[in-house]
C-alpha cells in the first residue's frame, strides 16, 4: 500500500477523527432512539476500563462483559456442538503470521482473524494472503480501543475505518467482530448490531493467556500448563469451544503452534467461527460455498461422543470464500474461477463413473460369451 493509499485512513493507533465527513455520514445513518443511554467508563484509552469496586455500581441495563460477566442473548462465546473448536487469533495481522498460516495450512485447518485496521495498514498483503487461504477475516477494531470508554460516535469510527480497510484491501464486507479486552456493553452492541455486526467472545477458561507473555506476567509453561488443565474439562463440556489466542508478538505465535497440536490431539476439532456457528454467510456480501461430499452436522443434542474416541487425524476441509460484489480487480481468484473449477470437478467425476459403468458392462458380457 503507499503512502498517498495510507493517508485516506486515520493514524494508526489512534482514535480516528469523529468529524470527519465520512465518520459523520457512518454516524447519521444509526437510530440512535434504539440505543440505550449507559454512562461512558472511565479509562485510560486505549487501555481497558477499570471495573467498579462494587458489582451494584455497574448500571443494571448495561449487562457488562469485562465488568461482571454479562453476555447478552446474541452474543457468542461458545460453539454449539461438541468437540467444535472456533480456533480465534486477535490483533494482527503482523510479521509473524505468515508462521502461523503455515502452521494451518499444514494442518488443513482454518480459523477467524480478529484484525486491528491499524496492523492492516501496515501488513495488507498478509491479510490477502490469509483470505486467500480460506481463513475467515472479522474486526477487533481500528485502534483497540476499550470500546465502553469511548463515546457513541467514536464506537462508529472505531468499526467503520476498521471495515472499510478490510473491504478495500479483500473486498470484503465483515460481519462478526470481537471487542477489545472483551469490553462489551449493551450500548455497545446496539450501536454495532445497526452496523450489521455479531459480537463474539471466547469460552470461559478458554483465555489463552498468551498476551502475558509479551508483559512478562506469565511464562510460556504456564500457558500451556493452563491450557492442558482447559483440555481436562472436555469430558464435562455440553458444547465446543471458542478459545483466545493471539499472532500480533513473536511469542504469542510461538505458542500458537503446540496450542494447535495440543487440542487436536485432545480430539478438538478447530474450525473458524462461521463454521463453529454454522453459518453460511460469514460476511456482509458474500456466502461459504460447501464442499458437496461433506455431510451435515448432525445438531448438538443428537451427537454422543465415543469413549476413548480416537481424535480426528483429519479436520474437515476449508470452506471456499464466493463474493457476490464488490471484488477489487487484484483478487487473486475470481468467482467465475472458481464455479468453472467447481464444474470441472463435477464433469471429471461422472466421466470416471462413466468409465466404471462401460468396463463392467464389457466383463459381463465377456464372462456370459464364454458360458455359451
Amino acid at each position: 500500500m503507499s503512502k498517498k493509499q495510507k493517508k485516506q485512513y486515520p493514524k494508526s493507533d489512534e482514535l480516528p477523527d469523529v468529524n470527519s465527513p465520512l465518520v459523520k455520514k457512518w454516524v447519521s445513518e444509526i437510530n440512535w432512539a434504539k440505543v440505550p443511554k449507559i454512562p461512558i467508563t472511565k479509562a485510560n484509552i486505549p487501555s481497558c476500563p477499570d471495573c467498579p469496586e462494587h458489582k451494584k455500581d455497574i448500571p443494571k441495563n448495561a449487562c457488562w462483559w469485562t465488568c461482571g460477566g454479562c453476555v447478552a442473548k446474541d452474543d457468542i462465546e461458545a460453539c454449539p456442538r461438541e468437540k467444535a473448536w472456533g480456533l480465534t487469533y486477535d490483533d494482527g495481522p503482523s510479521k509473524d503470521t505468515p508462521r502461523l498460516l503455515k502452521k494451518l495450512k499444514q494442518a488443513n485447518v482454518t480459523s477467524t482473524f480478529f484484525v486491528v485496521g491499524s496492523r492492516v495498514l501496515e501488513y495488507p498483503e498478509i491479510l490477502k494472503q490469509q483470505v486467500k487461504e480460506g481463513h475467515h477475516i472479522a474486526l477487533h477494531t481500528w485502534s483497540h480501543a476499550g470500546m465502553t470508554s469511548l463515546t457513541n460516535e467514536q464506537i462508529v469510527a472505531e468499526i467503520k475505518w476498521a471495515e472499510k480497510i478490510v473491504f478495500d484491501v479483500t473486498g470484503l464486507k465483515t460481519k462478526y467482530w470481537r471487542p477489545p479486552y472483551g469490553d462489551v456493553d449493551n450500548r455497545v452492541r446496539e450501536i454495532v448490531r445497526q452496523l450489521g455486526y455479531v459480537t463474539v467472545i471466547w469460552t470461559k477458561e478458554w483465555d489463552s493467556n498468551d498476551w502475558q507473555i509479551p508483559e512478562k506476567t506469565i511464562t510460556t509453561k504456564e500457558v500451556f500448563r493452563n491450557f492442558k488443565w482447559a483440555l481436562s474439562t472436555i469430558p464435562k463440556l455440553k458444547g465446543g469451544v471458542i478459545t483466545l489466542e493471539h499472532d500480533l508478538f513473536t511469542s504469542e505465535v510461538n505458542v500458537a503452534i503446540p496450542l494447535l497440536d495440543m487440542g487436536m490431539k485432545k480430539g478438538l476439532e478447530p474450525m473458524d467461527i462461521a463454521r463453529c456457528v454454522n453459518d453460511p454467510s460469514p460476511y456482509q456480501n458474500s456466502v461459504v460455498q460447501k464442499p458437496a461430499t461433506k455431510p451435515t452436522p448432525a445438531p448438538a443434542a443428537a451427537i454422543k461422543p465415543a469413549a476413548h474416541a480416537a481424535p480426528a487425524q483429519k479436520p474437515l476441509e476449508a470452506p471456499k470464500v464466493v463474493q457476490v460484489e464488490n471484488i477489487p480487480s487484484e483478487s487473486d481468484t475470481s468467482t467465475e474461477e472458481q464455479t468453472i473449477e467447481g464444474a470441472g470437478s463435477k464433469k471429471k467425476s461422472d466421466t470416471v463413473r462413466a468409465s466404471w459403468a462401460v468396463s463392467s458392462l464389457v466383463l459381463i458380457a465377456a464372462s456370459a460369451f464364454m458360458f455359451l
